[in-house]
């Protein structure tokens, strides 16, 4: 199967809202650099001999580190946003000349990236009333057995209020690592704002709502 270098632009909603200046062409350019970057150490990976990325890392540390080649890669293309260089720092995008540090713990002002294989129900670690920019995507083996590239397929953003999250803390002396869950609410609000949906995977209501041609 062929690797995608790009989004596909029958397929980009160039109406959608994004917020600090952000432009849909720096989307775009930023997710073909992360193809650029994740095709590229896959190569080096299987010409070695290891296996690829998406097989060495599963679940949660996969998606990590996709969503932190986004950061990097919109940071390096906007010209209004700087990525957080603050280690577990909230936003991850931050407007350029907001604050007076580009290594910010907890801003009340940015752009928060999330990459999943889910359909829904993405989760953060705190409650946050800020912007989320949602990248769905598909690799690795599939149920027909077929192996998937690195595949976006859909890419949604809203800006999210504390009450569009529920928060499901540490009870008594466990050590669970407290989570917060994006609510029907939320899940909806960045359904309706979508920069990109390729046909067959939106959910209920916008299944099959595609970008305008």
């Amino acid at each position: 199967m062929s690797r995608p270098t790009r989004l596909a632009s029958r397929y980009i909603n160039r109406h959608v809202d994004l917020p600090y200046g952000l432009k849909v062409d720096e989307v775009e350019e930023a997710v073909a650099e992360t193809y650029r970057l994740f095709h590229g150490i896959n190569d080096y990976l299987i010409g070695d001999r290891f296996r690829p990325l998406e097989e060495l890392l599963l679940g949660n540390s996969l998606s990590g580190l996709i969503s932190e080649f986004l950061v990097k890669n919109i940071a390096r293309v906007s010209a209004t946003l700087e990525a957080n260089l603050k280690v577990g720092g909230h936003p991850d995008l931050l407007p350029k000349g907001y604050y007076t540090s580009d290594a910010i713990l907890k801003g009340d002002e940015g752009i928060e990236i999330k990459s999943s294989i889910q359909k829904g129900g993405w989760q953060g670690h705190n409650p946050e009333a800020c912007w989320i920019l949602v990248f769905r995507y598909t690799v690795g083996r599939q149920n027909n057995g077929k192996s998937q590239p690195l595949t976006f397929i859909e890419i949604l953003c809203a800006k999210l209020l504390a009450t569009d999250w529920s928060f499901s803390g540490r009870k008594g002396s466990s050590r669970r690592t407290p989570t917060a869950s994006i609510t029907r609410s939320g899940v909806e609000k960045l359904r309706a704002n979508f920069l990109y949906r390729v046909p067959g995977v939106g959910v209920g209501s916008h299944r099959l709502i595609l970008a305008e041609t």
